[in-house]
This record gives C-alpha cells, structure tokens and sequence, in this order.
C-alpha cells in the first residue's frame, strides 16, 4: 500500500544519500543537510495522507529538500543578525549571508534582462509553480512554446550568473537542469 512504512522506507533507502549531498550543496554543512533530509522525510510521513503516491516521489523529495535547505539558510540569516547584535558573529554564516544576498540581487538582474516572453514563463514556473501545460493554457500558447522559452531562459541565466556561481555548484545547475526539464 502506497504512503504505509515500507514505502517510506524504500523511498529513504533509495534517496537518502543522494539527498544529503543535494542539501549538503545548498548549506555546505553535512550535519545540518543530514537534519534536513530527516525532516523531509518525517514531514512526508506525517502528512502521507495527502500525498499522491502514484506519482513520482523523485521530483517531490528532491523539491522538499532544496526548500528545506533554503528555509535552513534563511533561518541562519537571522541566528547571525542576533548574534552579531550581541558581539558574537560567525564568519562562516556572516560570508554566507553576504554571498546569498549579492546572488539574489545577481539572480534577480539575470531573470530582469530575459526578453519579455521568457521572463514571464520562467517566472510562472520557477515562482509561481505552474505546470508547462497549465502556463501554456494561462498564456494561450503551446507547451513546446513554453519548453522552448524555458529553455531559453534557463541558458541564458547560466551563462549571465556563470561567474558568480562557485565552480562546485555548476554541475548541480546542470543536474537541476535537466532534472526540472
């Protein structure tokens, strides 16, 4: 039966590893992406119930932990805000802090100077998490039109923010590339 322990633990056994290191990329902090993916997985279990187990779990885990690291990361902005405020900063998550901040401007300009067609499908799928199809019925156009224009996007966005993405991270790009379509 879909959803019960031992599809849990199929899934954990299947992905685990795999997990950690994705999370581990985003945090670059091996206990803390471990912790992560622990959650993910309690958070699968304790709302199996609402999860469509018919569909594949890849996509769904792998969403979970990068929002998981993401949120991991936030929550870190604001433990250095206070720490700093009482004399104690982390050089570690203070650079973090700064690096992630001077990206998301990067990122945001990147994702600003697409032409017009692919901001708005980039921005529907990426933010907004619509579905090709569903982007295609918003916009009126067809699903290839949007594959197209994803794709487009996506390169253009590489190459605009090659140079302020860590060498260890542009093979992950790749990976997430291929793996979001």
């Amino acid at each position: 039966m879909a959803g019960d322990i031992t599809t849990l633990e199929q899934l954990f056994f299947q992905f685990h590893k795999v997990l950690c290191n994705h999370a581990n990329k985003i945090v670059n902090d091996r206990n803390n992406a471990e912790d992560i993916v622990q959650d993910v997985f309690l958070n699968l279990w304790k709302n199996r119930g609402a999860i469509d187990w018919e569909t594949p779990m890849k996509g769904y885990l792998y969403k979970a932990t990068t929002n998981s690291a993401l949120n991991w990361l936030e929550k870190n902005k604001r433990v250095v805000r206070y720490s700093e405020k009482i004399g104690e900063p982390n050089a570690n998550v203070v650079e973090l802090k700064l690096n992630a901040d001077e990206l998301l401007e990067k990122i945001e300009h990147a994702i600003n100077t697409l032409p017009p067609k692919c901001k708005a499908i980039f921005v529907l799928n990426r933010y907004e998490e619509l579905k090709y199809r569903q982007i295609a019925e918003h916009l009126n156009i067809s699903i290839k039109t949007v594959e197209n224009q994803m794709s487009i996007a996506l390169d253009k966005l590489r190459k605009e923010l090659r140079a302020y993405l860590p060498k260890a991270i542009l093979p992950f790009l790749a990976m997430l590339k291929e793996f979001l379509g």
